[in-house]
């Protein structure tokens, strides 16, 4: 279990800085961390608010968890090269999925492959960043993969106070309070064939997130969105 494992020298020693910092920092109160599987591959589904999210659930996992972690991220904007692709393969092992709807080849195929090696792994199925704190609907992908690889546990996470932290467009972060909670292990079933079931898996996991948030579900917003399909880079 090394493919996505980031190989270059500053992630021997530049992740467990970035955890002091952001423990320090933000001060994250942590729940549920107890119930992350110990081995196995599983999949960390959360909302999505700010950039700084990747780095409060990264900071809340287990140390056993940390060290299988990946965190699927967004082609367009952190796999252009520079200083976001960088920090994102060296603190997070970022693997890109598109959202793109063009192109051939499967946009999940790094996300898949994680899985199949052992790999935990984060996912924001909204597909963006929140912009006024609202959940919004949840790709199907998500239920895809739930039906590729049946008995992976989902752990469904809610993430508060990050969008203060690292509000849409800005890039220093701010020293607000943050919490994450995550919930029960989830063994959600989907059949890999018809596609109504992977929509109404990502529509069952966004209810469990919806619920560890305290919010009552908006009918009109529970319809999960299509799974992009476009290509994505190959991690080098």
């Amino acid at each position: 279990m090394s493919f996505y494992r980031s190989r270059h020298i500053a992630a021997r020693f530049v992740p467990s800085l970035f955890l002091a910092f952001v423990r320090l920092y933000l001060r994250p109160r942590v729940e549920g961390a107890e119930s992350i599987p110990t081995e196995g591959s599983f999949i960390i589904v959360a909302n999505h608010n700010s950039h700084a999210d990747t780095a409060v659930i990264f900071s809340a996992l287990p140390r056993h968890a940390r060290k299988r972690f990946v965190a699927a991220a967004a082609q367009d904007y952190f796999f252009q090269g520079g200083p976001w692709q960088f920090f994102s393969r060296v603190l997070f092992n970022a693997i890109p999925i598109s959202r793109d709807r063009h192109g051939r080849q499967d946009p999940l195929r790094h996300a898949s492959r994680a899985l199949r090696e052992g790999y935990a792994l984060l996912l924001f199925p909204e597909g963006t960043r929140s912009k006024d704190g609202t959940l919004g609907p949840f790709y199907s992908g998500i239920g895809r993969l739930i039906a590729d690889f049946p008995g992976t546990p989902v752990i469904p996470t809610y993430l508060s106070g990050t969008a203060r932290v690292m509000p849409k467009g800005k890039v220093m972060p701010r020293p607000f309070k943050v919490s994450v909670r995550f919930g029960e292990p989830m063994l959600v079933k989907a059949h890999p064939k018809f596609r109504a079931t992977w929509k109404s898996a990502a529509a069952e996991v966004r209810e469990a997130v919806l619920q560890l948030g305290g919010i009552i579900t908006a009918v009109d917003s529970s319809a999960p969105a299509e799974a992009p399909a476009e290509e994505a880079e190959r991690i080098e």
